[in-house]
């Protein structure tokens, strides 16, 4: 399979996996403003501070998001979100929480004295929904990129694994192919060494004869016929 068609479909299944029954929930929530009708959405694989980022971004173009510290909370004032409201201003509020190898994001949005909910204002809580799944796919797709990088990273060192082995691998055949001609220089060697001892053998031999003259002719140093 293609590299790049490798990536796509990892990068596909990733995602299309997290969408599966994925939507925004609604729930009474806890805000600076005291329980309000909110909704929130899953998103697995994000932390706390991605999820915030990528909302600081994902509404930029509807305004600047300030910071409630005190409240650990984000709130737009007076904002037109067409997706939501049309040209009617909204205030919305978002807040951001951590748990296992996930973040949720919580989203109320103030159409001006009541908060968006799916009794009272069914096409404004469908918009926020998608809204909200909108911005879920946004973060998602920063998830799966970064899964993706890490994923790519791994492969990366297995592939540089497998080089050393291969290296290794030749290493090993060119010791063999040295050994053998080791092995066949030391045959030579040796037929070369046998015939080097009897030759020395031979020498030997002749020298002994020698030493049995020069011995004979000690002894015989001094004898009188």
């Amino acid at each position: 399979m293609k590299p790049i068609l490798t990536v796509f479909i990892f990068f596909f299944l990733g995602l299309t996996n997290s969408l599966i029954s994925q939507a925004a929930v609604e729930r009474k929530i806890s805000m600076s403003l005291g329980p309000q009708n909110a909704y929130y959405i899953e998103i697995p694989g994000a932390n706390k501070k991605l999820a915030q980022k990528t909302f600081e971004e994902f509404v930029k173009e509807y305004g600047k998001i300030k910071e409630n510290g005190k409240a650990k909370e984000y709130f737009m004032m007076g904002t037109k979100i067409p997706v939501i409201n049309g040209t009617s201003p909204v205030d919305l509020y978002a807040k951001f929480d951590e748990g296992k190898d996930m973040a949720t994001a919580y989203v109320f949005v103030d159409l001006g004295g009541a908060f968006v909910n799916s009794v009272d204002n069914p096409s404004q809580s469908a918009s926020l929904k998608q809204f909200l799944f909108d911005y879920f796919i946004t973060v998602r797709k920063k998830v799966v990129a970064e899964e993706l990088k890490n994923e790519e990273k791994n492969l990366g060192g297995l592939e540089k694994d497998l080089k050393r082995l291969k290296d290794k691998n030749e290493d090993h055949h060119n010791d063999i192919a040295k050994a053998k001609q080791k092995i066949l220089e030391n045959e030579k060697n040796i037929e070369t060494n046998v015939v080097d001892q009897e030759n020395k053998t031979k020498e030997i031999d002749t020298q002994k004869v020698v030493v049995e003259k020069v011995v004979e002719k000690l002894n015989n140093l001094g004898k009188k016929d």
